[in-house]
């Protein structure tokens, strides 16, 4: 609400400059209200200018006061939603998820509305089954990486080996 907060400073401050300048937005004869009283033209001519500044702020502020307002609106039409009731408890906090509470998510999505307790078995067990096999596929990929990783050091270790075979002399070239 700073919005308003600031729109209200500013109308202030507009009115203020309006009774500095004694102006009355009052119908006199033929010409419109909002005469302005000063001594000089110079005084009026700064007078107009601040008061114009100020107006124009006023509309900004005005602007930004009604955009934050809608916002409130938006927001508050979307914070008692039961959609977002139920996204909300489906992304849990993050901070403390387990793999158990993303099965446990898993079934709950594929599990929505009504279902039959053979449905709601045959679900949970075709989700239990996914993920078992998803554990061995990734057993077995981190089984070939490791076997991957040990046959590359061993492949290293010869390269090395070789190289420095190669390095040794036995000829003699001090004689």
């Amino acid at each position: 609400m700073e919005a308003e907060a600031r729109l209200r400073k500013l109308e202030a401050e507009l009115l203020g400059a309006y009774e500095k300048g004694k102006e009355k937005n009052v119908y006199n004869g033929g010409y419109g209200g909002g005469h302005l009283h000063a001594d000089s033209f110079a005084e009026v001519e700064a007078h107009e200018k601040e008061r114009r500044r100020l107006a124009a702020l006023v509309k900004e502020a005005r602007e930004e006061a009604k955009k934050e307002r809608q916002r409130v609106k938006m927001q508050a039409g979307t914070w008692n939603e039961p959609s977002s009731w139920t996204a909300k408890l489906l992304e849990g906090d993050a901070r403390f998820a387990s793999a158990v509470d993303d099965a446990e998510r898993k079934l709950a999505q594929a599990t929505y509305g009504l279902k039959t307790a053979a449905e709601f078995r045959g679900t949970r067990e075709r989700l239990q089954v996914e993920e078992d096999e998803a554990a061995e596929a990734a057993a077995a990929e981190e089984a070939r990486q490791r076997e991957q990783e040990a046959a590359s050091r061993r492949e290293a270790k010869k390269r090395r080996r070789r190289m420095e075979a190669s390095k040794l002399s036995f000829d003699d070239e001090d004689c």
